[in-house]
């Protein structure tokens, strides 16, 4: 996405620079947005050496996005980037109604007044009058089209395209010293749309009807649309719409509007935070604070092999995190997906024998049938008694620590634990221990 952009941000500069389309300008195009590539590509060279990827085609999405979901989360961003289109747009109105003129001498006299710019005559409460006829009228439309369900997401989007296209054409046939930044405002929220609008037709291939296509695609949107609506914000406020008039005009509703949705926005970081702890961890909630990890202080999070008490957990985690170099392999106990098992790969960012099974089987979807046999060596390695069969496995895996706290012995046989500290000790370090976390090195 950010790629296509750039090309088209070099693309958009070079035009306004050579005065329109020319060989000149096509091929500095070309160049700048091959350079851009080239040097994206070679930075990131190791990954693209060793990555690789199972699904790379798209498919037909499989549901669409309601209009009032992507509303209530992009609300407040649309709300601003509405505003700034459509008093953008005073003017491409104008022109289109003066364009039938021929026809319609008598209306456009009475809406004119004689004028021949219109732009003064069209005020904002006739464009929303306007613009909400429209989506109401592509709303029922889609509505019948897809069902009651897809609310509209897709006209809707369409609809916002074509408006942001009719702005940026006018700012390009009349240039100015704002244009440049026009144009690329209008790149940015048109692109988001364009994800928007992408995403309610098609899918990535083999995804979970289309979860992951949509949690990644719509961070993007996310960035493009707060980016925008920031612009729109400073621009509204600095513009003609908030000089002059009276306290009652519409300039103070739309501030208003702001405000309220602004207030909203506000409210879920704070209370959805803390409602998530409640839910999570048996009605703690963690003072307001910007430290990830405060939430495990004091927490006791209960699996259903027996409770765990993070903040002693954590302890391990932080010895590893403030004394390990590298990236050596850590050993840890696997657990159903969305529980607190892989929190040792999570915590210091280093590799574990295995992960999430079901995170672990689709993003290696090739590979998947090597992800059950992990499981099981994990749970070997813990539970046996015999020294040879821990230490084949430890050495198959390269593992170079090996954690045991709470979560561990709730999951694993006590005789398999204990191994650690009696049979299999000659071979190991004991590296970090409290009352609840031992860490382990392995010796060569």
């Amino acid at each position: 996405t950010y790629l296509l952009m750039g090309a088209a941000a070099i693309a958009l500069g070079e035009y306004l620079a050579q005065g329109g389309v020319s060989g000149l300008m096509i091929m500095r195009s070309v160049v700048k947005s091959a350079l851009v590539f080239l040097i994206g590509y070679v930075a990131f060279l190791p990954y693209h050496l060793n990555y690789e990827t199972f699904f790379s085609s798209v498919e037909r999405t499989t549901n669409t996005t309601p209009l009032w979901q992507f509303l209530a989360i992009a609300g407040l961003f649309m709300f601003v980037i509405c505003s700034f289109y459509l008093w953008q747009s005073r003017g491409v109105l104008a022109s289109a109604l003066s364009g039938v003129r021929p026809r319609f001498d008598s209306l456009i006299d009475t809406l004119s007044e004689r004028q021949t710019n219109l732009a003064p005559r069209i005020g904002p409460g006739t464009l929303l009058a306007l613009i909400a006829t429209a989506l109401a009228a592509g709303y029922f439309l889609t509505a019948l089209a897809y069902g009651s369900g897809a609310g509209g997401t897709i006209i809707f989007a369409v609809a916002f395209i074509a408006l942001i296209l009719a702005v940026a054409l006018r700012s390009l046939a009349n240039p100015d010293p704002e244009t440049p930044v026009v144009l690329f405002v209008a790149l940015m929220a048109g692109t988001a749309f364009a994800l928007v609008l992408g995403l309610d037709i098609f899918r990535v291939e083999g995804d979970i009807e289309r979860m992951n296509s949509v949690f990644k695609f719509y961070l993007q949107v996310w960035v493009l649309l707060a980016l925008s609506a920031a612009f729109a914000l400073w621009w509204i406020l600095r513009s003609t719409m908030f000089a002059g008039g009276r306290p009652w005009e519409y300039r103070y509703l739309w501030a208003g509007g702001v405000a309220i949705l602004v207030v909203s926005a506000a409210v879920y970081p704070v209370l959805g935070t803390q409602d998530r702890l409640r839910d999570r961890f048996d009605g703690n909630v963690t003072p307001l604070t910007l430290d990830g990890l405060a939430y495990m202080d004091g927490t006791i999070y209960n699996e259903p092999e027996g409770p765990v008490d993070l903040a002693a957990d954590f302890e391990g985690v932080k010895w590893l995190r403030e004394n390990v170099e590298g990236s050596p392999i850590v050993l840890e106990a696997n657990t159903p997906t969305y529980r607190w098992g892989g929190r040792v790969s999570i915590y210091t960012g280093l590799p574990s024998v295995v992960g999430w099974q079901w995170h672990q089987e689709q993003q290696r979807w090739d590979y998947r049938q090597m992800v059950t046999p992990r499981i099981r060596d994990v749970e070997r390695i813990y539970s046996t008694e015999d020294v040879s069969v821990a230490r084949d496995l430890l050495a198959q895996y390269g593992v170079k620590y090996i954690y045991v706290g709470q979560l561990e012995r709730s999951y694993y046989s006590p005789e398999g634990i204990a191994k650690f500290d009696t049979s299999l000790a000659p071979y190991l370090s004991k590296v970090f221990h409290s009352d609840e976390v031992a860490i382990y090195e392995v010796l060569n």
